[in-house]
């Protein structure tokens, strides 16, 4: 064979490989899409808050009252179907942008697509979908976690991670639900009490 048919058939062998690693990611983001969907349809009731355990206590943590919590999350996200509890407006970053630079923002914001910056949301909701992807820098009054997240994330509320979540970096909050499934690794910090995150 002469040089032509060599370039030929590496030119081929590159687009068959281009072709199969689209296929693969695509298949890795459906996966999380169906489990984040599958355990969404598996939640009853909200996020409910747990009593903090002092240091050197013995006795496991306890989960207060429904009534008792002071604040809940809203419902799990999956995908494009996540949605708040109550009247407050949402904010959307839907699948197709891509947004880089920095959000303040004053109201609810659910994340779909891709953030390159900081979102401050100090005392709101912030969702972030199964295909989403966030970064540097977040913050927010509670949190719901099922696509990517990387950076610093402090959180004043709650936290949940739902499975096929990825979180890298450091997670600050007062309180933490993280289901099998989700990817944790860095460090975390819940109810000042800190620890390193176990990779799952």
């Amino acid at each position: 064979m002469d040089l032509g048919e060599w370039l030929l058939l590496g030119g081929l062998g590159c687009c068959l490989l281009l072709l199969f690693d689209g296929y693969r990611r695509a298949r890795g983001r459906r996966k999380r899409a169906v489990a984040a969907s599958a355990y969404a349809s598996s939640q009853t009731k909200p996020f409910e808050q747990t009593k903090p355990v002092e240091r050197g206590s013995t006795e496991p943590d306890q989960t207060l009252p429904e009534e008792d919590a002071s604040s809940s999350c809203p419902p799990a996200p999956s995908g494009s179907s996540a949605s708040f509890e109550g009247d407050d407006p949402a904010t959307l970053i839907g699948a197709s942008m891509s947004v880089v630079g920095d959000i303040d923002c004053a109201e609810s914001i659910r994340v779909e697509g891709r953030l390159d910056g900081t979102l401050a949301a100090d005392e709101h909701d912030v969702v972030v979908g199964a295909l989403a992807e966030v970064g540097p820098q977040l913050s927010a009054g509670t949190l719901h976690i099922a696509g990517r997240v990387s950076g610093e994330q402090r959180v004043q509320g709650a936290a949940l991670i739902a499975p096929g979540a990825r979180v890298e970096g450091t997670l600050t909050a007062h309180r933490l639900a993280c289901h099998e499934g989700a990817s944790l690794q860095g460090s975390i910090q819940v109810g000042g009490h800190r620890s390193g995150a176990a990779r799952r």
